[in-house]
Parts: structure tokens; sequence; C-alpha cells
């Protein structure tokens, strides 16, 4: 294991030059990236990424450095880089770094794999990307477009730490995005349809890439049936995608032990008081089998958890890297993640999602007289600090009486995020995790995002 050999000695570098703590992070990934649009392949790309990342604490204050090369000469480069960067900043530090306490772990921990993504030949790959396109293209006459975007990565993790830490880890993850765009006339219908998990090439069984593509294509096409959207207050039901992005930018990212630090949190000073309906519990969940943001350890060597934010409406809990849990007083809970050896940890969610209820989508719409379903997510806007949002959706449709009825397009819901915490009122039972990838501090990770439908009440809907 010479990566594991190159973390430890990295650190006790960094301890040798007076270093009260030091971790060291080396990786080696594979990588595949296959797009395919309108038939012709965009992007082939494969290739190995590799390198070291070291953290050094020095008088309380951090210093971080990055290296590609693993030769002797440049690793001790990269630890002194790390340590200068560190002496530099502490004489100017408002508050001095303190970490949570954790216990020491050796460990090596590696995704369930059937048929490893290195070994599938770039053929195969590639005909994955084919069938798919050739499967919503031929749904209906009217799919105008279709790009495939198949993406995976393996490899491996080293982590080694000042305090006898070393850890080991093997990842695998495999993703396949499809995107459907339908015309007729003048108007056009555009969709996405995803998913992925942790898990060799026989994950591409289990997500059922075909069917993906029949659903993207499908919906591209109802959109074109589509009339503008009323604006308004009505009772708004979200889809589990919808949700579920609901749940990961308005709440999620407010729950992070950062942003409530820095005062940049609606929830900040709101443990154990109301923060939504009785209805409302939410987890940010590592430990999810399978979950496309889930893992055993965090970038810290923090064993992860199941982490309660919300339960039956009360805010319980942050999610905490080592130093915001000293800060805070809590106990670390395993929520510091890093996009790779050359980013810094940081406070980051993993699966973030409301937990299920009891109810059917058809109890859901009962009592329903005036109302919108809305279904998917185009991506929007939050303001943690003042506890708004704006998403837009991918579809909606008229709920009148308690029936589905006109399709909509060009739809949004907005608002406060904890008056529509507290203005749920229904939840279905049928939970949906769904892949993403969240960017903050200039690194990108992957997160799961989940809920099962969600009815809301006086909710704010825009249209075009």
């Amino acid at each position: 294991m010479v990566s594991i050999r190159v973390a430890q000695k990295a650190v006790r570098i960094c301890e040798g030059l007076g270093a009260e703590y030091a971790d060291a992070r080396v990786e080696r990934t594979y990588s595949t990236e296959i797009r395919l649009m309108k038939d012709t392949f965009d992007q082939v790309a494969s290739g190995v990424d590799q390198g070291l990342g070291v953290r050094a604490l020095y008088k309380g204050a951090w210093g971080f450095g990055s290296s590609t090369s693993l030769e002797p000469r440049d690793v001790s480069k990269t630890v002194r880089g790390a340590l200068k960067a560190a002496k530099a900043t502490a004489p100017r530090a408002k508050e001095k770094v303190r970490l949570g306490e954790i216990p020491a772990v050796k460990d090596s921990v590696a995704a369930m794999v059937k048929e490893p993504l290195q070994s599938v030949p770039m053929e195969t790959k590639m005909q994955l990307a084919l069938d798919v396109s050739g499967e919503a293209s031929k749904f209906d006459k009217r799919i105008a477009s279709v790009t495939v975007t198949y993406s995976d990565n393996s490899g491996e993790t080293y982590l080694a730490t000042s305090e006898g830490t070393q850890l080991i880890g093997r990842p695998s993850r495999g993703s396949i995005v499809v995107v459907a765009v339908a015309r007729e006339g003048a108007k056009v219908g555009t969709i996405r349809e995803r998913n992925g998990m942790q898990a060799g090439f026989e994950l591409f069984k289990k997500v059922e890439p075909l069917g993906l593509a029949r659903r993207a294509a499908e919906r591209a096409v109802g959109l074109l049936q589509a009339a503008p959207a009323p604006s308004g207050r009505f009772t708004v039901i979200a889809d589990q995608k919808l949700a579920g992005v609901f749940a990961h930018e308005a709440v999620g990212h407010a729950s992070e032990a950062d942003h409530v630090i820095t005062g940049e949190s609606v929830l900040r000073d709101k443990i154990d008081q109301r923060v939504g309906s009785d209805l409302v519990t939410m987890y940010d969940d590592s430990t999810y089998p399978e979950g496309w943001g889930s893992s055993v350890y965090d970038s810290e060597g923090v064993p992860t958890r199941k982490r309660l934010i919300i339960e039956k409406g009360f805010l319980k809990g942050y999610i905490l890297n080592r130093e915001t849990a000293a800060r805070l007083d809590m106990q670390p809970n395993g929520g510091a993640r890093a996009q790779s050896f050359a980013y810094r940890p940081v406070v980051r969610m993993s699966n973030t999602y409301l937990l299920a209820g009891d109810q059917s989508f058809e109890e859901l719409l009962e009592g329903v007289d005036s109302g919108v379903y809305l279904k998917g997510s185009r991506g929007g806007q939050v303001d943690t600090t003042k506890g708004t949002f704006q998403f837009s959706a991918e579809e909606g449709c008229l709920i009148e009486k308690g029936q589905l009825t006109k399709p909509l397009s060009d739809v949004s819901l907005s608002g406060m995020t904890l008056e529509t915490l507290m203005n749920i009122d229904g939840i279905a039972g049928d939970f949906q995790l769904s892949m993403g990838l969240c960017g903050k501090a200039g690194q990108v990770v992957a997160t799961g995002m989940g809920s099962p439908h969600v009815r809301i009440r006086n909710a704010v809907v825009g249209g075009k």
C-alpha cells in the first residue's frame, strides 16, 4: 500500500515541522465521460487523476496544499507549503480553530461491485449510450433531439491523520442522464431524467436506462400540450424530485453548520424550536444503502451517520465537521466532504430527504378544489440567510376538485422556507431518492435528494 505510506509520511513531515494536527489524503481516480448528442458522440474520454492533499493546523489556523505528484520531493514541498500557509494565517486568525474529539480508526471500505467499471470496454459503454438514445428517439416522431451522458468513476482513496486514523476506500459510481427535446411547430418541450448509484457496471441493470429514456421522451412530448401556468397562491402538490430539491436546497444548506455559525442560515439558534408542521421529519443520511451521497467515513475520517435535522416539526440538529462541532459544542457527525484531494474538506450534505408519510397520492389530491401539481426541477435560487427560495418545475398540472386536469408548462414554486415547512399538511408514502450534484465553496460533490409527494397549503406559484 504505497499510497497510504505516502499519506503517513506527509503527516510525519508536517508534525516534525511543528503542526499541532495534520491529515493527508491520497487519491487515484479512474473516470469515463461519454456524451452523445443527436446520434453523434460529442465526447468520449477516459482518464486517471491522482494526487495528495494535506491540511496542517498551526496555532489554531489552517493551511492547505495539494499536488498531483507523489514523488518524495514533491510530497515534502506540498507539506511545507501547507504549513507555511498555516503559519502565515495564524497571527491574523480572529478565532482559533478547535477540533471536536473523535476516536482514531483503522479501516478499509469498498463499494459492493460485481462488474468493475474499469474492466468494461469503452465500446460497451458507448453502445449503452446509443441504445438509450435510440429508445428515446423512437418513442414519437416529435422527439427532435436526444442527449445522453454516461459517467463513471472508481479508484482508491487513502487518509492518514496525526491522531492515528488510517483509512482506505475504494469508491465506485456510475450514472446516466437523458435529455429529450420534443418539438411541434413553435412549441418545445424539454425533459431530463437521470439515475445512478454506487456500484459496478451492473448498476445499469438496476437503474433501467431504457425506461429512463422512455420516461424522458414521454414527458417531453406531453409538454407540447401544456398551457402556461397561472400565478398566485395555491395548494401545491410537489412530486418526489421537486420536494427533494426543496429539502436539499432550502433546508439542507441552511442546516450546514458553517452557514449557521456565520449567520447565513435561517435555522440559526433554533434547536428544539418548531420550524415545520408535525408531519415534517428530515434527515441527512450518509448511511442510505447505495445512496448517491453515501459514505462510511467523511473526508476527515469521522464515521458518518443518519443525521436527524427536523423531527415532527422541531429542529434537532445540524450537519457538522470537526471544527463547527467544537464551535457549537456538539459531537462531530461526519459531515465534512471534499471533491477530491485537490480541495480541503468543508461541511456538506450527503443524502438529504423528507421522511415518508402514510397517505397515498390520491388522498393528497382529495379535497383540493383548486391547486397545482408540480413535477421535476430545472433548478432555482435559494437565500439561506433570508430563508427564501424559487424553483422552476419541469412540468405541472392543474388540480380541480381533486382531479388532475390541464397540463402546465413554465411553472415555478417560490416562498419562505419556514413558512413552507409549516404549511406542509400532507405527505405520501411513495418515497424516492434521486441523484444530484451539489456545488459549494468551488467544489462539486455527489448528493442524494429525496422525498415522497408533499402537499403544501398557500404556496406561491408563478407562470411565464
